[in-house]
């Protein structure tokens, strides 16, 4: 009965805070968390840790804060992770995706558009022998460097 009771104070006091968030202004609840609700979520964590059977449920109250306390920051972080967002699709590298133009196989291998036969062949080893994954490489790159030489080669034939 005791947990049945503990349950419904504790849903209680959650709709409460959910009902004081949502009708709160955002400055008036860093300044609160940053003060007296800050130690109060602290507590609250401590007392999750020390009752909980399991270790899940401190680790995402401690996520929940952390992210709380990030929150006022997301707003100046945001110009600088999407020019970031941007700079991995224009590399084409936002997909992971293997190239498909001629454009990025030249990129890929390094060469001028307009290499010949010998210069794709040659630069191709040359990266091959970097990224080879029998020396410890990548094998997601060695098949892009290897795509990009079909493409170049199939494309001077």
């Amino acid at each position: 009965m005791i947990r049945v009771l503990l349950i419904l104070a504790l849903l209680g006091f959650f709709l409460w805070g959910l009902r004081w968030f949502m009708r709160t202004p955002p400055r008036q609840i860093a300044q609160v968390l940053r003060g007296r609700g800050g130690v109060l979520l602290a507590a609250a964590l401590v007392a999750l840790a020390l009752l909980a059977h399991n270790w899940i449920v401190p680790l995402l109250g401690a996520l929940a804060a952390v992210a709380a306390r990030a929150l006022p920051y997301l707003p100046r972080l945001w110009p600088l992770i999407e020019r970031w967002l941007q700079r991995r699709v224009q590399d084409g590298a936002g997909d992971g995706a293997m190239p498909e133009t001629v454009e990025q196989a030249y990129r890929i291998l390094g060469l001028q558009p307009g290499a010949s036969r010998e210069e794709i062949i040659a630069a191709h080893r040359r990266l091959m022998q970097k990224v080879h994954p029998d020396r410890g490489g990548s094998d997601f790159l060695a098949a892009q460097i290897n795509r990009a030489k079909e493409i170049l080669l199939r494309r001077t034939n």
